[in-house]
């Protein structure tokens, strides 16, 4: 008996099934609950079920590349993240080969990742999406259990690089700022004082923008080259237009027109590249990397620019639809930190009576 269940992601419809004398539980997103949509949702999820029940057998002696082969056609997850997991595991394919899933042991795991001749970082990347495929091969009830749950990815010995650390002062943002030009430009203004990722702004159209609030409802995956939701629900947000913004958004909108007359292009996008398509992260990213920065420092610096203003950390948490407050708090705190510093230094030097 099938059913419609309410998740965090939105509405699924559900089925039990057996296989091998085992009931699975299959699902699949439906858009709403009603008869005609169950009907869709129901042959969808059957072509899920037939893929993996076709060979009774199978689940007790797959062999690691039709697993993953599975995993990566039937995973319920953004394309973007497939792309990421399917050259991951690729790199997983090669250095282990086709062999069954039941012969996979922490050792053998630890000794054809730890020696590969692979950058200590990719052999990181790899062993991570291998333990994620690998606990969807136990829920599929392919393993009974994960062995390389207890597999730790290699020590590198460069540190990674403080988060607290990756943002813009104004000085340099104006600097940054000076040294560009057109769609690039206004590109990094508007990511400096949206505080926006790139693939959100880059999604934007000019119907997103309103007299009061931008609305953040869609993100731009260059790499899946597709518009998909944001990163998770609290990316779903309404962006304020402080004053400095809107003078901004008002400067651009200007030159956008002109733009596009003299180019002769009709552009869905609010920002957009030579030719009117979507202005892509990886051209922008080319431009900005031959000065030293990259869009995600962009991100940082508003978050830097609001702490140095006494904004709270929820209150720029919000702002920028950051679900958790792990990497901004270390910014933020740096920022604050710095300030107080600044201040204690000040009284030192004061006499007060």
């Amino acid at each position: 008996m099938a059913w419609v269940e309410k998740t965090k992601s939105g509405l699924r419809y559900v089925d039990r099934i057996k296989v091998n004398g085992k009931y699975k539980k299959f699902s699949t997103p439906i858009e709403k609950d009603t008869a005609q949509a169950r009907r869709r949702a129901a042959e969808t999820l059957n072509k899920k079920i037939r893929t993996i029940t076709h060979d009774e057998e199978k689940s007790s002696e797959i062999a690691l590349y039709a697993a993953i082969k599975d995993y990566l056609e039937l995973k319920d997850c953004r394309e973007s993240t497939r792309i990421n997991a399917t050259a991951n595991l690729k790199h997983c394919k090669n250095l282990l080969g086709d062999m069954q899933l039941s012969a996979l042991s922490p050792a053998l795991i630890r000794r054809t990742f730890y020696k590969a001749d692979l950058k200590p970082t990719v052999i990181n990347r790899a062993l991570s999406a291998f333990k994620t495929f690998l606990f969807w091969c136990v829920d599929m009830e392919y393993l009974e259990e994960n062995p390389a749950a207890n597999v730790r990815p290699l020590k590198i010995d460069k540190p990674a690089p403080d988060p607290a650390t990756l943002y813009l002062e104004a000085k340099q943002l104006r600097n940054l700022l000076s040294n560009l030009s057109g769609m690039a430009y206004y590109m990094t203004r508007f990511l400096a004082l949206t505080g926006m990722r790139i693939g959100e702004a880059s999604a934007l159209t000019p119907e997103d923008i309103g007299k009061k609030y931008i609305s953040v409802t869609k993100s731009y995956s260059a790499r899946a080259n597709e518009t998909t939701k944001p990163k998770n629900s609290s990316s779903i947000r309404e962006v304020f237009i402080q004053p400095e913004l809107n003078e901004m958004l008002k400067e651009y909108m200007k030159w956008r027109k002109l733009d596009i007359m003299a180019h002769g292009i009709r552009p869905k996008t609010l920002f957009y590249s030579q030719n009117g398509e979507i202005y892509r992260e990886q051209y922008y990213d080319r431009i900005i990397n031959k000065l030293g920065a990259h869009p995600h420092i962009l991100r940082h610096t508003h978050v830097a620019l609001l702490a140095e203003k006494g904004i709270s950390l929820d209150a720029i948490a919000r702002r920028i639809g950051h679900k958790g407050t792990g990497t901004i708090r270390a910014v933020y705190y740096h920022v604050t930190e710095k300030q107080r510093q600044k201040d204690e230094a000040a009284l030192a030097n004061v006499k007060l009576i």
